[in-house]
C-alpha cells in the first residue's frame, strides 16, 4: 500500500491589539486550529530589546524576530495594532508571508497621516489617539469576579460575548498572593504605543508585495466608510463584519467566517 503523508497545517500567526494579550482572543482563534497551526503572540512591546518607539519600527522588528522561528511562510493576521505591524513586517520581509489580513487597523493614509505627524510634532497626540483615555486606567481588582463586573459596565467591553470577556479576564491578568488580579499588559506601554502610532505608511498598501486584505467593523469609529473606500482605491480587499472596533470579541463566529472567506480569496483557493 502506498503511504500518504498528511501535510502539516499552515502556520497562522496572530498579532493582538494594543492592551490585549494574545490569549484574550481564545474564543475567536481556537476553532481556527481545525485548519491552521494557530500561533497567537503574547505581548508585543514588552521585550526589553524592542522598546516602543518611533512609528512602531521596533515593534515590527520584534514581530519579525518571532516569525524567524517558522521554516515556511506564514499567514499573518492581526487586530488593530497587530494588523498594522503584520503589514509592516510583510513590507520588510515578504518572503516570510503567504498573505496578511488586518482586522480594523489604524492605518493612517492620506490626510490622516499628515494629521498624525502634526499631532506628534505639536504635542496633542493624546487627544487624537486613545492615549489620553488610557492614562491612569485601572490595572488591579480584588479578584477576577470584581474585574469582570467592572469591565462589563465599560463601553469598550460592554458588547463582548461572555466567553470573550472571560478570555480577557483570564488571559490578560495574573493573580497575586493576596488574591488580587493585575493586568499583564503594562498600561504605560499601552500609552506609549498609542503615542507612537505610525505616520509614515501612506504608501504601504502599494509597497506590500503579498496579498493584503482588511476586515472592518460595520460600526467601527476607526475604519469609517471613507477610510474603507480609500483602502479599496489602493487595491486592498475589504470585507465587513458586524460590530465595532472590537468585533473579534463581539462577533467571534462572524469574524471567523469572514476571515476564512478572505483567506480563501487571498490564497487563491476555490
Amino acid at each position: 500500500m502506498r503511504r500518504t503523508d498528511t501535510p502539516a497545517p499552515v502556520p497562522l500567526v496572530f498579532a493582538h491589539a494594543n492592551g490585549f494579550p494574545g490569549q484574550s482572543y481564545r474564543s475567536f482563534l481556537s476553532p481556527l486550529a481545525e485548519r491552521f497551526d494557530v500561533q497567537p503572540l503574547d505581548r508585543l512591546g514588552h521585550h526589553p530589546d524592542f522598546p516602543v518607539g518611533h512609528n512602531w519600527l521596533a515593534l515590527r522588528d520584534e514581530l519579525l524576530e518571532h516569525l524567524g522561528r517558522f521554516t515556511t511562510p506564514v499567514i499573518g493576521v492581526g487586530h488593530s495594532m497587530g494588523g498594522v505591524l503584520m503589514a509592516m513586517a510583510a513590507e520588510r520581509a515578504p518572503e516570510r508571508f503567504r498573505c496578511v489580513v488586518m482586522l480594523d487597523p489604524p492605518l493612517m493614509l492620506g490626510f490622516d497621516a499628515l494629521a498624525m505627524k502634526a499631532a506628534k510634532r505639536l504635542g496633542f497626540v493624546d487627544q487624537l489617539t486613545p492615549a489620553g483615555r488610557t492614562l491612569g486606567r485601572r490595572d488591579s481588582w480584588p479578584d477576577r469576579r470584581a474585574m469582570r463586573n467592572y469591565l462589563r459596565r465599560r463601553g469598550l467591553f460592554r458588547r463582548f460575548t461572555d466567553q470573550a470577556l472571560d478570555d480577557y479576564v483570564d488571559g490578560g491578568t495574573r493573580e497575586l498572593d493576596d488574591g488580587r488580579v493585575v493586568l499583564l499588559y503594562d498600561p504605560d506601554i499601552e500609552v506609549a504605543v498609542f503615542r507612537h502610532l505610525p505616520d509614515h505608511l501612506d504608501d504601504l498598501p502599494e509597497r506590500v508585495q503579498v496579498p493584503l486584505g482588511v476586515l472592518a467593523g460595520t460600526e467601527s469609529d476607526l475604519l469609517t466608510p471613507r477610510r474603507r473606500r480609500r483602502l479599496r482605491r489602493r487595491g486592498v480587499r475589504v470585507a465587513k463584519v458586524p460590530g465595532g472596533h472590537m468585533f473579534p470579541m463581539e462577533q467571534p463566529e462572524a469574524t471567523r467566517q469572514t476571515l476564512l472567506a478572505m483567506l480563501d480569496t487571498l490564497l487563491g483557493a476555490p
